[in-house]
């Protein structure tokens, strides 16, 4: 018989000759790592690209939806909102005043409860002593005010998720809900243009302005369908407008001054006095100014709420689209502000036009294409390409 023999547990070792594993290179770790490199790099562009089409897509459907709102308004009130750029005054006290058309189709755009908030009977401003037009770039809301709520209040519908200003403000004292939507109220006093050749008497947009103190045959506060005598097809509504983010800086003198950080679609440049020109002489005269005007740019969208001139809820189409805006003396109490339609995609802007429709126009749309589309009642033929 024969016995086995114990096995014996030996521990593996490495012989002499055994190399340890292989590991990479400082030159190919490199090589790994700009690889890496150019695939994001390549990769990148393509993703931003598809969320910037996913922002402007939602941009546009919110740019639909405010014109749907229009036309439910319309309905009800048989003419268009108006915006107030100026406060009611009266023995013992001051009225209604400095709401926008923005604030008045809050329930057309499901937000009911908002707007049962604003006291619309009451001026949305702290002084109501305007006298001269120059006093009306006095424009402030103290904390305490019946609207600082609702002011503040933020209203996803009337914000562009392009645009980085979507957040909350604080230009006018208090915090305030910016828009990126503005109305269009046609063109300048006085002007003339494709189709008219007689100096504009009366507005010629779409959005109503008024200011009950200081009466203007310019404003007309009702507006209605039937006065948008060139079709609703053939007049812009409503267009984008970027929220100003006006980057300051301060001259050897101590003045202020708007620092070139800042965007050209978010300054203000002076347009001179509100006297008659031709549309191609405002573009050719405002084009000239060298220095923007950070009083009259910061407060650009930076409220909804308000009808103010110089919160810019009103639109011009007159200088060329995502350029310069500029006001002018005399227009403070009224809302005669050449504000730019602009926007922060690439190559242009939505607009939507009377009828509802929205429409994606170029950077390099025809200007006098541009001016008419500005306009209710030029007669001129409209073709969109």
């Amino acid at each position: 018989m024969t016995i086995p023999r114990r096995m014996s547990h030996t521990r593996c070792k490495y012989t002499a000759h055994a190399k340890p594993p292989r590991a990479f290179t400082l030159i190919e770790l490199l090589v790994v790592i700009a690889v890496i490199g150019i695939l994001v790099g390549l990769l990148l562009p393509a993703v931003q690209a598809a969320r910037e089409a996913a922002r402007r897509m939602q941009c546009s459907n919110n740019v639909k939806q405010i014109a749907l709102a229009l036309h439910t308004y319309h309905d009800t009130h048989q003419s268009m909102p108006t915006s107030m750029t100026g406060s009611d005054q009266h023995a013992g006290g001051a009225g209604s005043g400095f709401h926008s058309w923005l604030a008045r189709i809050l329930p057309n755009i499901e937000q009911a409860a908002l707007h049962e908030q604003i006291h619309f009977d009451q001026p949305l401003a702290d002084r109501t002593d305007y006298a001269a037009d120059g006093d009306y770039i006095d424009y402030t809301l103290s904390p305490g005010h019946p609207d600082e709520k609702a002011a503040g209040s933020m209203v996803p519908t009337y914000l562009c998720p392009s645009d980085p200003g979507s957040i909350v403000q604080f230009s006018l004292g208090i915090p305030t809900a910016p828009g990126s939507y503005a109305g269009n109220i046609g063109w300048p006093r006085l002007s003339t243009g494709p189709g008219v050749t007689t100096p504009l008497a009366k507005q010629n947009g779409v959005i109503g302005l008024y200011n009950p103190v200081s009466v203007d045959q310019w404003q007309q506060p009702r507006i209605r369908f039937a006065d948008i005598r060139d079709g609703l097809s053939n007049t812009i509504a409503i267009g984008e407008r970027v929220i100003a983010q006006v980057f300051e800086s301060t001259d050897m003198f101590g003045g202020s001054a708007i620092s070139h950080a800042t965007p050209l679609s978010m300054q203000s440049f002076c347009g001179g006095g509100s006297t008659g020109r031709s549309l191609s002489r405002w573009v050719g005269y405002c084009e000239s100014v060298s220095v923007a005007d950070a009083q009259y740019s910061i407060s650009h969208g930076h409220a909804w709420i308000s009808g103010w001139t110089f919160m810019a809820n009103h639109i011009m189409p007159v200088i060329p689209i995502n350029r310069r805006s500029c006001h002018v003396y005399g227009g403070e109490d009224d809302g005669m502000n050449l504000v730019t339609p602009s926007s922060h995609h690439i190559g242009g802007l939505n607009i939507a036009m009377a009828d509802g429709s929205v429409q994606f126009i170029t950077e390099s749309i025809d200007r006098e294409l541009y001016w008419a589309l500005g306009s209710s009642n030029g007669s001129e033929t409209v073709e969109l390409p």
